[in-house]
């Protein structure tokens, strides 16, 4: 098994994602069998006194890594950022493009 992780911010211009924080901690743990999820501080474009953020951490099988990336792409989209930060399995970080 791999760890994978994203990093989602606690609020945006859009208003609080804790709803957004709350089904993708569900999802993960129902599709990838569990998580880690604890609160980090994101230092950002506009934000350089910190953006309280939270990582959510799984462990999955290669097979699975289409699965993450799609619902990754799911919550970028829905999250009210520009971008959102991954790590596939194996360590490779990624930005993924939001819908603003």
């Amino acid at each position: 098994m791999k760890l994978a992780f994203i990093i989602i911010p606690h609020e945006t211009k859009l208003g609080s994602n804790k709803e957004l924080l709350s089904k993708t901690i569900e999802a993960f743990y129902m599709q990838f069998g569990g998580c880690t999820h604890y609160p980090v501080t994101g230092i950002w474009k506009g934000h350089l006194d910190g953006l309280p953020c939270e990582k959510i951490e799984i462990a999955i099988e290669d097979a699975d890594t289409f699965k993450f990336l799609n619902y990754a792409l799911n919550v970028a989209n829905k999250a009210g950022v520009s971008e959102i930060m991954i790590q596939r399995p194996g360590g490779e970080i990624e930005f993924i493009k939001g819908a603003y």
